[in-house]
């Protein structure tokens, strides 16, 4: 039985913050990538992140003495236009919650919209002409040139009343990176590598959780470079595992154009996924995400574990 291989990238952000779990908004984005020979897919989960602690400026962790959590349902659509070119949008609903004491318990809202795409350069096992021949080519990855934009729809510390009624990051993002997957064996184990670079713009507030300001303040993010390993392995049209690495680093805040000492985050995390395929169009993936609590394994980011539910469903060209 013939399967389109469906490949789901979670980039998630957050801003640095002891107890401030919910300034990590609703994410960068949570885009839907299609095979080539797939037309379209329609996507929703729900996914749920724990917070556990923090990596202070120094790096050292701090373990939170409080109940922090981020749960998202998330919807994310794809359509391909050629074959070489596919875009994707996501937008989430997010809602939080918290046990830190003099702190309103629950916020929900929409999250980030992100609209992106990918332009494929190449794609594996797709037949070449060699001569007056068309053979198989089994040298070349799957390689693409992935491109985004994040809109501001979510709340952000600037309309929010407090940490836990943010969904969203309150900055206009592009983001720009490049996507690989080699085979090691056809049909059965892949190498995938994701990089991107994040840039966001400048935003000027006039509020501050709500209250008017009347004074200047102006805040930058600074350029965030993601980064991912995965190892896939596909056991038959029904089942596939998924082990991967991934994290980001970025760079200082910038507020009203003075860079922010030792504002730069840092964290990684280990995923692994189970993929069941109860039949061709619809897939159902579960996800356990985790952090790696410990001294000098982050900087001014939350650690956090969390999981993931999705359904998928796909339609063929």
């Amino acid at each position: 039985m013939k399967r389109i291989i469906i490949i789901l990238l979670f980039i998630a952000a957050s801003e640095a913050g002891i107890f401030a779990c919910n300034s990590c908004g609703g994410g960068t984005g949570d885009l839907a990538v299609l095979s080539l020979d797939g037309l379209a897919l329609f996507n929703i989960g729900y996914s749920r992140d724990m917070y556990t602690g923090v990596w202070d400026k120094d790096g050292k962790w701090l373990k939170s003495d409080y109940s922090q959590s981020q749960n998202r349902i998330l919807t994310n659509a794809a359509y391909r236009l050629n074959r070489h070119i596919q875009f994707a949008v996501s937008l989430p609903f997010v809602f939080n919650t918290s046990s830190i004491p003099g702190m309103k318990k629950n916020g929900a809202g929409i999250g980030d919209l992100t609209i992106g795409g990918r332009f494929e350069i190449f794609h594996e096992f797709q037949p070449k002409k060699v001569g007056k021949k068309l053979k198989l080519d089994r040298t070349l990855p799957y390689a693409a040139i992935t491109f985004g934009l994040t809109l501001p729809t979510g709340k952000s510390d600037e309309t929010a009343e407090n940490d836990v009624d943010i969904t969203g990051k309150g900055f206009y993002t592009t983001s720009l990176g490049i996507s690989l997957t080699k085979s090691i064996v056809k049909s059965k184990f892949q190498v995938m590598a994701d990089l991107a670079w994040q840039h966001s713009f400048e935003k000027k507030y006039s509020k501050y959780f709500g209250e008017p300001i009347n004074y200047e303040y102006r805040k930058q993010p600074g350029d965030k470079f993601n980064y991912s390993l995965t190892l896939n392995y596909i056991f038959n049209n029904w089942h596939s595992v998924t082990l991967g690495a991934s994290g980001f680093v970025q760079n200082e805040y910038i507020k009203n154009d003075t860079k922010g000492i030792n504002s730069n985050e840092r964290s990684a995390n280990l995923v692994i996924a189970y993929t069941y395929y109860p039949s061709v169009p619809l897939r159902i993936t579960t996800t356990f995400k985790t952090g790696l609590p410990g001294d000098n394994l982050g900087i001014n980011a939350q650690g956090s574990t969390g999981f993931n539910v999705s359904l998928t469903y796909y339609i063929p060209q």
